[in-house]
């Protein structure tokens, strides 16, 4: 039966289609050098509430001066009915964690489908706290929780209630109210799952559900600092115009998103395919004083957004400061390419011979001028996992697929001692992902199946000792270890399924993969804390949801900062 192709795989086929190779788009430090753009979850979800004009109000509002209590907002959404329920409190500061191992937090929350029953409202009230060891049904889609900003939030308190709006120099370039530590969805804990969704739903798209519960999560920030400072004194001030959309949601992520990645080939694929789908588009356009106009204002907005935040590098990646200094750069080099017939091309080739984040700034900055219709993007980004196995391939067919496939794998030197030195795990105490040093702690059958390239290495040796027309079939019955690694070469996942990297190896950087799928959240201000996690800032200048009659649904990103500097 012949393999049945999808709509992703034809646009990727196209031969007029111009793509970038995937030896350098999965190379670790182009994806680690990724930002946010409007294939973004968090942006796609806004425009999605915009276009057809979703109504969300708060419906209850109950805290004490301290902010602790419940809040709940009503949204309408094409005939279906939403509730995002929060409970609140004040946390000693000290039990603050950005992990998972947490069992308390200043709000937690979900989003569920439907009426607020009063039953519902009781389980909610009973299970919503417990976070991982609760129990709810398919009423619920997302449950969350986080904490307040241990450095913002009662400086925000105190402004305001002084009627006095923040220093942007107290702010740093962070700018965030609450931290959020997770969102689970997709039939966790019983929840609905994603494919309960049903087509034709608001929230039918990846993430859709998770990201306006995250933009709500936002909300709740903003509505709790105000009301502390009116308890404090009633002629308080509220944010003005200029702070009421700065502040985001803050986040962190460890090491749980590089086996995401890794298990997850066909998403990535989607996720990475479609980004360089739309930059073909745009390379291939020609210019006009309209189009190369609106690139100019990208540029003028990006250099405004980093020189008002300020500060240096961040470890290996470039800092505001010299995020700023490279967008003057790329605006004069442009400003002498416009008048050129494919400006746009011109500028990626340009910016393909400079460090590779300056590469991936352009690429992001070019894409705004994409015209991909939200229909379009959403149904490239949903993918079917199920993929048909073939199943009377030979030995010799397995071996040519491997040098077509992961030919790259040569580069990674395999043999060398240091590339399996760590091996990972899901932890006992934490339930979290860790790497463990393997001469140290063996894995004992308990390694978390992500070391695709030792995996790769270790079949090809099989299959060479091999007779070339043994079926794979009978070679996996006497070698059943190799399932995992047969399996990720007979089902084609696409072009841009595999990070070039091994991450046993030594040398592995995990903030890589981290922050391209942080990008595609919708995630920016990438801040590491260590080789192994992230903090980082979502929906820092998004409209807030009582703004959602206005036009401005998509050119929020890369705010300026009240006040640069002072």
């Amino acid at each position: 039966m012949p393999k049945e192709t999808t709509e992703l795989e034809t646009l990727i086929d196209n031969p007029k289609t111009l793509l970038r190779q995937p030896e350098k788009v999965m190379e670790p430090m182009n994806l680690g050098a990724a930002r946010m753009t409007r294939f973004s979850f968090s942006r796609s979800m806004i425009r999605r509430a915009f276009l057809n004009s979703w109504d969300i109000k708060r419906l209850i509002v109950d805290f004490d001066e301290s902010g602790s209590g419940q809040i709940v907002y009503r949204i309408l959404a094409e005939g279906k009915i939403f509730h995002f329920v929060a409970f609140t409190s004040r946390l000693d500061e000290t039990l603050h964690t950005d992990r998972v191992v947490a069992d308390a937090w200043d709000v937690t929350a979900a989003l569920v489908e439907g009426e607020l029953e009063e039953d519902l409202m009781q389980l909610l009230k009973s299970e919503v706290p417990k976070q991982e060891s609760s129990r709810l049904d398919s009423r619920v889609l997302v449950l969350t929780r986080g904490n307040r900003s241990v450095r913002f939030y009662d400086y925000l308190v105190e402004c305001l209630a002084e009627g006095n709006q923040p220093k942007s120099k107290k702010l740093g370039d962070a700018g965030y109210i609450m931290r959020s530590t997770a969102f689970y969805a997709n039939g966790k804990f019983g929840m609905k799952s994603f494919l309960g969704i049903g087509e034709n739903h608001p929230l039918s798209a990846p993430y859709r559900a998770q990201f306006l519960a995250a933009w709500l999560f936002r909300e709740v920030g903003y509505e709790s600092v105000e009301h502390c400072a009116k308890a404090r004194n009633p002629n308080a001030a509220s944010f003005n115009s200029d702070w009421n959309r700065f502040l985001g949601l803050g986040n962190a992520t460890g090491l749980g998103l590089v086996p995401w990645a890794m298990k997850h080939p066909d998403q990535l694929n989607a996720w990475v395919a479609i980004r360089e789908l739309a930059l073909s588009n745009v390379r291939s356009m020609k210019g006009s004083g309209e189009n190369t106009r609106e690139l100019d204002e990208w540029l003028n907005r990006a250099y405004e957004h980093f020189s008002s935040l300020g500060g240096g590098n961040r470890g290996s990646w470039l800092g505001p400061d010299s995020l700023a200094e490279a967008t003057l750069i790329i605006r004069s080099t442009f400003k002498s390419l416009s008048k050129n017939d494919f400006p746009f091309d011109d500028l990626y080739l340009w910016a393909e011979e400079q460090d590779f984040e300056i590469t991936e700034l352009v690429v992001s900055l070019l894409l705004e001028l994409d015209t991909t219709s939200d229909e379009i993007i959403d149904r490239l980004l949903t993918v079917n996992t199920k993929k048909p196995l073939i199943s009377d391939t030979t030995v010799k067919d397995l071996k040519t697929q491997i040098y077509a496939k992961y030919s790259w794998i040569s580069k990674l030197n395999l043999d060398d001692p240091q590339a399996s030195y760590y091996w990972w795990v899901m932890s006992d105490n934490a339930e979290e992902p860790r790497r463990a040093q393997r001469s140290i702690v063996d894995p004992l059958h308990r390694e978390l199946p992500i070391d695709i390239a030792l995996r790769l290495k270790k079949l090809i040796q099989d299959l060479e000792a091999t007779n070339e027309e043994t079926a794979v079939n009978e070679f996996i019955h006497s070698y059943p270890e190799h399932g995992i690694a047969i399996n990720r070469i007979l089902c084609d996942f696409g072009p841009y399924s595999e990070p070039r990297d091994n991450v046993c190896d030594f040398e592995h950087l995990p903030l890589n993969l981290q922050r391209f799928q942080l990008a595609m959240y919708g995630m920016d201000n990438f801040s590491p804390q260590s080789t192994d996690w992230l903090r980082v800032t979502l929906f820092q200048g998004a409209p807030r949801v009582f703004e959602i009659s206005s036009t401005d649904s998509d050119n929020w990103i890369l705010p300026k900062q009240p006040g640069g500097l002072t």
